[in-house]
């Protein structure tokens, strides 16, 4: 239980004095002495980890970085992605000026930013958890887990709430989640077999590089009913997959989604709708290539995080407009606004979610 200011203050004063004063309160993910600087948590890992009872900062990890984001703009003290200048226009400068470039892996430089905790999502797997009690013990930091499963998000929004002391933000995101994601999930599961869109999902330079059904990269295709046409193997890490031109045609996709990175430029797009090698496969020819949104983070994939969601409903609506009917521009407003924390207009709506460039 958090104390009020003037609690607080009495506390204070009659510790000062000499006297001895003991109060037990708590809070929804653990316990904690009241007007004490600590509290103890049960992080979603189910690992008991001891907090300051106010973070102030937070050192995170790529998965997480725009869920922290949604809920406090400036609250990270390390960079984990470097912004081109068209993203940085949907984001708030607090959440990257000044702040230095560092990932995971780097715990002296945890240790130089004195984070009061490092945040990491991902699959709760033992190894996972093993990992973040390792770190811990090195750099002496609290580590704190949240999950990282897509259809896990409800419960991650509702934990990052109680752990920043925004509860009510955490309603409002959790309210988006349930409008538009769980019943999108649910119907996508009823779309028969026979009428699911086959999907080539193009990453890399040249588009050549995939990743199949199974893939954390490539989820959203087979939460949104569609078919991965990829037969090859998963890659552990960052993924992306080796796949020849070849192999592509033999697949023939429906559509074909296309990755080019989070740059202006659409390398991978051009490539596919430019090469002479590209022009015979059937989804060039009917034009069904489509640039995946990516601004100011990819709608799809990299990372692998909160970002799903607009992606999630806008590819739904991409498959299926039928079965999926969402006036996409009102949507990506209302969720730039929750998440993103800005207002866009109708005409930035419309470029974001068309943004193929002309061939």
């Amino acid at each position: 239980m958090i104390c009020k200011r003037r609690l607080c203050t009495a506390l204070f004063t009659f510790v000062v004095v000499g006297a001895l004063v003991t109060l037990v309160g708590g809070c929804r993910q653990g316990s904690r002495a009241a007007g004490s600087e600590k509290r103890t948590i049960t992080d979603m890992a189910g690992r008991t980890v001891e907090i300051p009872a106010e973070i102030k900062s937070v050192f995170t990890g790529r998965h997480p970085v725009h869920a922290v984001y949604a809920f406090d703009t400036a609250i990270t003290v390390n960079n984990v992605f470097n912004y081109t200048e068209t993203e940085k226009k949907y984001l708030k400068k607090s959440f990257y000026e000044g702040k230095p470039f560092v990932l995971e892996d780097a715990s002296e430089e945890m240790i130089r930013l004195k984070p009061d905790i490092i945040l990491f999502a991902d699959f709760l797997t033992p190894d996972n958890i093993e990992r973040a009690a390792g770190l811990q013990e090195k750099v002496q930091i609290p580590v704190v887990l949240m999950d990282n499963d897509f259809l896990n998000y409800k419960k991650t929004l509702s934990f990052l709430g109680d752990l920043l002391h925004r509860e009510e933000k955490a309603a409002e995101l959790v309210a988006f989640v349930e409008t538009y994601i769980d019943p999108a999930l649910e119907k996508a599961k009823t779309i028969p077999s026979e009428q699911k869109k086959r999907i080539y999902y193009a990453e890399g330079m040249k588009g050549l590089n995939t990743d199949p059904s199974g893939s954390v990269h490539s989820l959203l295709i087979d939460l949104a009913g569609g078919v991965n046409v990829a037969q090859t193997d998963i890659l552990p890490g960052k993924g992306m997959t080796d796949v020849s031109l070849e192999q592509v045609y033999r697949w023939n996709p429906d559509l074909i989604l296309v990755w080019s990175g989070n740059f202006d430029n659409m390398y991978s797009y051009r490539e596919i709708r430019t090469s002479p090698a590209w022009q015979n496969l059937d989804a060039v020819k009917r034009s069904a290539v489509c640039q995946v949104p990516w601004k100011p983070f990819g709608w799809i994939d990299r990372p692998p995080g909160l970002n799903r969601l607009i992606g999630f409903v806008w590819l739904a609506n991409l498959l299926y407009p039928d079965m999926f009917p969402y006036d996409m521009t009102a949507v990506a407003k209302a969720f730039f606004l929750k998440f993103y924390h800005y207002d866009l207009t109708d005409e930035e709506a419309r470029e974001i979610l068309n943004g193929q460039p002309e061939i």
